[in-house]
């Protein structure tokens, strides 16, 4: 299924993210020096590049939708000719 609303993609991009940072998590218990704090530092790290992520996705789409007046990816046509 294609997904066609700009807002949806950003949406799924994120809980691409978060599916990430919690297998950093996760997998930080299970690494061999117990108490290392390596996978819940770089998931705090992850944590904020998602958070900007988002921010500017959301100025993008907010853009577009100033110009274009709506967020179907599919009529925004951009760098095509």
């Amino acid at each position: 299924m294609i997904r066609k609303n700009a807002i949806i993609v950003l949406m799924s991009v994120e809980i691409l993210l978060n599916a990430a940072i919690l297998n950093f998590v996760a997998f930080s218990a299970y690494t061999p020096p117990a108490g290392d704090p390596a996978g819940q530092v770089f998931a705090l790290l992850a944590i904020a590049i998602a958070a900007a992520e988002a921010a500017v996705g959301l100025a993008i789409f907010l853009a577009l939708y100033e110009t274009h007046g709506t967020t179907e990816l599919d009529k925004i046509r951009l760098l095509r000719w």
